[in-house]
Formats: structure tokens, C-alpha cells, sequence
């Protein structure tokens, strides 16, 4: 059940100006134990799963308007975790105007088209070999403008436009540069290959970025598609992401697939393709479920470039039951297993240049409550 907040107005505002404001979140955490095969140690910790706080009003403008606005936090119980030294508001957080049939539009840092379509990650702790990791990479948020449409007999879609600029700074803020006043002379960005023969990698430069997302739903089934585009100064290091998911979801059953395939996003020019399926069946209280993940060998890449084809396909496991103690808690445990070969950049359980397969274990036992 959410709470319901007042919020305190300044002494000079009149009290009708007052405003509802709604506290909610979800506070995630327990034990996970995890076995890297060919490494001696084990690691065993207690970790944050995930947790965040958020705030959000609304005011009734009339005429069917409504101003609507959202602050939401990553936070953390584990207080070495690295989201208790992020900023403010690095979730979902936006200020924008609700028209009812007519769509919403929003501004701030929003989650693009893929973002959204988080449906076949049914793994409450939502961490490490555990969590759909590669499968759900793709998905970003943007300091952006968004637009959603209202649901027409089951159809809706969402379009999102970030600038050239915005761009910039996300990335910059991605790298952990906090001092974003001159953003446009500091060098460095993330998961960059230089082209042979250019330094590339020495400046920001992400152009604009756009995503495009179509879900359809009747009678428990859905079909969802994600686009997001890339776009770059240089041609090579643009990129395209595609998403498509399917399923049914109602009378205490779900089952989903998804095909995810990405063009240049792991590299210049490569091509990843990735099939995932998930299935849960509730039962009372206690909801067991599994998710199956395949991800094919990655094919094209610039010569001399790209490491990321060789041995670059992976499967993943992840068998769990979540266990409702009420409406609001639930305990969670999980198994999952993992196996990936070198050159993915972006590896769970591995550096990157280690040139073997790698298979990791991971056991996880905790409280999720939310408010």
C-alpha cells in the first residue's frame, strides 16, 4: 500500500495550494553466494538487490490536463554498495503533462523503448549471475523528451528524442565525472573502440539518440517491440538496437519470448543476436518460476578491431521461487548459472581478456518489501 504524503508548502503560499505527494519504493537485500568454476574462492556476501525510493505527485489542471512529475533514487542497505554515492534522481525522474486519450509528454531521464520491456527478468533479486545481465544490457536511461500515447483498444507506443548534447552528458556522468560545466572539452567515453588510425575515443562524441516502442495486449497476451537508434559523428560507431517479445500473463500464469538483436552496440559493426524465454506459474502464495537465456556467437566488426566474435556466445539459467509473507513482502531465492566465452564486453562474470570460457554459480536467499 503506498502512503500518502502532504507536502509542506512555503508560508507565503496559500494553503489551497497544497499538493499530494506519494512515497513509495522497494526495499531489496539478503544473502547471495556465488562460484566462479576454476577459481578457488568463493564469495559470499550480503548485498543490496536492487532498492529504490521514489516521490511523484500530480495536479488536476482541468480540461482533462493534469501536470505529473517523478523523483526516483537507487538506494541501497549495503553501505558500501557503489548507488550510496550516485546522485539524486538516477531513475526514472521527469516533469511533464498527462492529456488522457490524447498521450503524455515528459522531460528528464527516462528509459528508452528497450528499458521498458523488462518483463522476462522474473528474478526479484535482480543481481549478478541471477539476473538477466546480457539480455537486459541494452536497455538505458536518457536525459531525453518522451512521448506515450493512451492505450487505443490494447495498442500504445512510445516515441523518445535525446540531443546531441544531452548525449554527451550522460555519457560523462556514465564515466563518473561529476563536474559537467564544461562537459564539451573532456576527453574519455565509455566501451569505445577507436577506428585504426583516429582517436575517436579521445573526445565525446555521441550524437543524438532516438527509440521508438509499439505494445499491443488482449485478453492476458502482448506483444511488445523496442527500437533505439544511435546516432554518431562518425558512421562506424553507430548503432541500433531491436527488440521483440511475446507472451501471456494472466490467470496466475506467464510465459514470455523475446529476440533482441543489436547492430554495432558491442563494438563497431558487430552483430549480436539473443533468445530468451521465462515462465512463472503462481500457486497461493509462492510463485515458482525460470528463465532461459541463449546468446548466439556474435558475427561482423571492424578488422583489427573487434575481439568480440570469437567464443562470444553464452547460456544462462536462472530457477527461483518467490514466497508472499504479505501483500507488500515477499521472500526471494534463486539459483542461476552462467556460461560465456571471452571477448563480450559486456561479461558478467569475467574480465574481458581472459581467453577462456567461464561458467559461474549463484545462490541467493532474501526480503523484498515494498511500500
Amino acid at each position: 500500500m503506498k502512503k500518502t504524503l502532504i507536502a509542506l508548502t512555503l508560508a507565503a503560499l496559500p494553503v489551497a495550494s497544497m499538493a499530494e505527494v506519494t512515497l513509495y519504493g522497494n526495499i531489496k537485500g539478503g544473502l547471495e553466494v556465488t562460484k566462479t568454476k576454476g577459481v578457488d574462492n568463493t564469495i559470499t556476501n550480503i548485498n543490496d538487490w536492487s532498492s529504490k525510493l521514489g516521490f511523484k505527485g500530480e495536479e488536476d489542471l482541468g480540461n482533462g490536463l493534469k501536470a505529473i512529475w517523478q523523483l526516483e533514487q537507487k538506494v541501497s542497505i549495503d553501505s558500501k554498495h557503489k548507488n550510496n554515492k550516485q546522485g539524486w534522481a538516477d531513475r526514472d525522474s521527469f516533469i511533464g503533462l498527462d492529456a488522457g486519450t490524447f498521450g503524455k509528454v515528459r522531460a528528464g531521464f527516462l528509459s528508452d523503448a528497450v528499458n521498458d520491456m523488462g518483463d522476462l527478468n522474473l528474478d526479484g533479486s535482480d543481481h549478478g549471475v541471477r539476473k538477466l545481465q546480457n539480455w537486459e544490457r541494452t536497455g538505458n536511461r536518457h536525459t531525453a523528451v518522451r512521448y506515450d500515447s493512451a492505450n487505443f483498444g490494447g495498442l500504445s507506443f512510445n516515441v523518445l528524442y535525446s540531443p546531441e548534447d544531452n548525449q554527451r552528458y550522460d555519457q560523462l556522468r556514465a564515466n563518473g565525472v561529476s563536474d559537467v560545466g564544461g562537459f564539451e572539452g573532456v576527453t574519455g567515453i565509455v566501451n569505445c573502440v577507436p577506428v585504426p588510425g583516429t582517436t575517436d575515443c579521445n573526445k565525446t562524441r555521441n550524437a543524438w539518440l532516438t527509440s521508438v516502442g509499439l505494445n499491443y495486449a488482449i485478453a492476458g497476451f502482448f506483444v511488445k517491440y523496442g527500437y533505439v537508434h544511435q546516432n554518431d559523428s562518425n558512421d562506424i560507431y553507430n548503432h541500433d538496437i531491436h527488440r521483440v517479445m511475446g507472451g501471456y500473463d494472466a490467470n496466475n500464469i506467464f510465459v514470455g519470448l523475446g529476440y533482441q538483436y543489436t547492430y554495432g552496440y558491442d563494438g563497431p559493426k558487430v552483430k549480436t543476436s539473443e533468445l530468451a524465454l521465462s515462465a512463472a506459474y503462481r500457486m497461493g502464495n509462492v510463485v515458482p518460476r525460470i528463465s532461459y537465456v541463449h546468446g548466439f556467437k556474435d558475427k561482423g566488426g571492424v578488422a583489427g578491431v573487434s575481439d568480440t566474435v570469437s567464443n562470444s556466445k553464452y547460456d544462462q539459467v536462472v530457477l527461483g521461487a518467490d514466497y508472499d509473507l504479505s501483500k507488500r513482502t515477499t521472500v526471494i531465492a534463486s539459483l542461476g548459472w552462467l556460461k560465456e566465452g571471452d571477448g563480450r564486453r559486456s561479461t558478467v562474470i569475467g574480465d574481458v581478456t581472459d581467453k577462456k570460457r567461464e561458467q559461474a554459480y549463484s545462490f541467493g536467499l532474501g526480503l523484498s518489501h515494498k511500500f
